[in-house]
């Protein structure tokens, strides 16, 4: 009864808000007219014994049979007039604020030649038609209520026995939703309920197996994944990270937890690199390239490859790091050059000799004696050459056998000294010594060693000017030895100091003939066969000091605590 009131009401507020709107149209058409809206609303709202308003296309209230316009809030949220805007009628029932009971609205637009001039609404109470209907519905509440009662108690009891199984069953469904896998129901019928508990059953079972299986492979992914060396990142459709390895946590300084969801560029700050993901997302073909990483200055082969089963998921980038390639590369390139640098000169020169002698000068004994000693000399610089080569070669690959003996290093230092004194002399180059007294024995290979401090010593002599000096230092530091030569030559550039332990790296150009620029690279990988390290510091113009340090073995130690 209340739908066929309320359908009713509808149906006539319907055909009065079209004849409001009919009414009002001249207005709209006549500016002049237009400040009198509101006083059309209120007549028309008498005569129809209902509320008119009229609204603006922005929801401006331009009038209204019961409110002031101007203290009116603005109608456009209005579920009536938004539907009035976009279709020919609109229809909304509420609470009214104004008027304190349920009203139902009516809107219709007020338009000319296709022109929305305006809304015309108009809205009456439905407190009637809620007054009939609520009356009917307790009648028939009161005659439903005693069946009613009867049948909840009957529906009850049986339910109760039905739902019983259905309760075990979602019981278990729940802890295998929280992931208690291991979920077993039991129920002693035959109907349909036994046969979808044994379903249940199986399925448990299955999904155990399933999830066992999954976790296999999971953990044979995540072991995969974290032995390979090349970085590998997993992307989607929108270039964001799904997955990373170890590896490439490492190459790109993140936290794969940290950066799940995170987009590529955002994380690892290298456009190149996102160009090539954002290709084989569009292309979805396999995209290659070579790039080199600003930040960090290492070398990568990039490749990205679409992952596709039916369609396009993302894409999976693999980061393999060829900046080790690329400088062995570099300097077998460089360790040639120099080579033939190094030998081309003095053959060049022998070469000069010999021609030389062809065209006559054997037949001077005295010129010819000078030029073979000389060929003897150069032959002599390539020989030498050719064995610290040899020598750096069998360090570097450890083919070395170092024999190995309890050393005094202040007795070592003083032999060393001994030997280059007379070339301190012949270059007025003080050659001082400042050595700690109760140094521990070292276990190294005494030649060897003698070696290092004979270069090092040769070296700091040879780029003293006249009257400086040159001052060999030893002392110990926890667990090693350390022996420093320090000079007051003339330095080394801030720029070559980092290269100066390169093979054939030669710091003073200007005498680039003197000497085969390998003796630091031997003393370098000399002192790292024993387990120690060898630095250089140093200042241009006011001069050098080149140390190393040797370890002490635990044996030797305990035979002298002072250390």
């Amino acid at each position: 009864a209340q739908n066929i009131r309320v359908d009713q009401l509808r149906s006539h507020l319907a055909n009065e808000a079209k004849l409001v709107a009919e009414g009002i149209l001249p207005h709209f058409l006549d500016s002049r007219a237009n400040s009198r809206l509101d006083a059309t609303a209120k007549t028309m709202g008498k005569r129809i014994e209902a509320r008119v308003t009229i609204i603006a296309p922005d929801g401006t209230v331009l009038g209204d049979t019961w409110e002031d316009p101007a203290t009116m809030e603005n109608h456009s949220t209005r579920p009536e007039v938004l539907a009035a805007l976009s279709s020919d009628i609109g229809e909304s029932t509420r609470y009214s604020t104004t008027v304190r009971q349920n009203m139902m609205y009516v809107a219709v637009p007020v338009s000319s030649q296709g022109k929305l001039l305006g809304i015309a609404r108009v809205a009456l109470s439905l407190a009637e038609v809620e007054k009939a209907a609520n009356n009917l519905f307790l009648a028939v509440i009161r005659s439903m209520a005693v069946a009613s009662l009867a049948v909840i108690l009957a529906v009850a009891l049986i339910a109760r026995m039905i739902t019983r199984p259905l309760r075990q069953i979602t019981k278990a469904t729940q802890k295998i939703a929280s992931g208690q896998l291991d979920q077993e129901i039991h129920l002693r019928t035959n109907d349909e309920m036994g046969q979808l508990g044994h379903a249940f059953n199986e399925m448990a079972a299955s999904l155990r197996e399933m999830m066992t299986a999954v976790s296999d492979e999971k953990s044979k992914l995540a072991t995969v994944l974290s032995s390979i060396t090349d970085g590998v990142i997993m992307t989607d459709l929108g270039g964001n990270i799904m997955l990373a390895n170890p590896a490439a946590e490492r190459l790109f300084h993140f936290n794969e937890s940290k950066v799940n969801g995170q987009p590529l560029i955002e994380v690892i700050r290298d456009h190149e690199i996102d160009g090539i993901l954002k290709s084989c997302l569009r292309t979805s073909r396999e995209q290659t390239a070579q790039v080199e990483l600003q930040m960090t200055k290492r070398f990568l082969r990039v490749i990205a490859i679409p992952i596709a089963a039916v369609k396009l998921k993302g894409a999976l980038i693999l980061f393999q790091d060829l900046t080790e390639m690329r400088n062995l590369q570099t300097m077998r390139r460089e360790f040639v050059g120099n080579i033939s640098h190094e030998l081309r000169t003095p053959l060049a020169g022998i070469k000069a000799i010999v021609e030389t002698l062809k065209d006559g000068a054997i037949d001077d004994k005295e010129v010819a004696r000078d030029f073979l000693n000389n060929i003897d000399v150069e032959v002599d610089g390539m020989t030498q050459m050719v064995a610290e080569l040899l020598e750096l070669s069998r360090i570097e690959t450890g083919r070395v056998k170092l024999n190995l003996e309890p050393v005094d290093i202040n007795e070592v230092v003083e032999e060393a000294i001994s030997r280059l004194k007379p070339q301190a002399a012949r270059q007025q180059v003080a050659l001082l010594t400042d050595l700690s007294k109760d140094m521990p024995p070292v276990q190294v290979d005494k030649e060897r060693i003698r070696q290092v401090i004979i270069n090092l010593v040769h070296n700091a002599v040879k780029f003293t000017p006249q009257g400086g000096k040159v001052t060999v230092y030893t002392g110990s530091q926890k667990d090693s030895v350390i022996v420093s030569v320090s000079d007051t030559g003339i330095g080394i550039s801030s720029e070559d100091l980092s290269h100066i332990f390169e093979r054939f790296f030669k710091a003073d150009k200007s005498r680039s003939s003197s000497g085969t620029g390998l003796g630091l690279a031997i003393a370098r990988h000399t002192v790292q066969a024993h387990g120690g390290s060898i630095w250089a510091q140093s200042e241009e113009g006011k001069g050098s000091t080149f140390s190393f340090s040797l370890p002490v073995t635990q044996s030797l130690l305990k035979s002298h605590p002072s250390i």
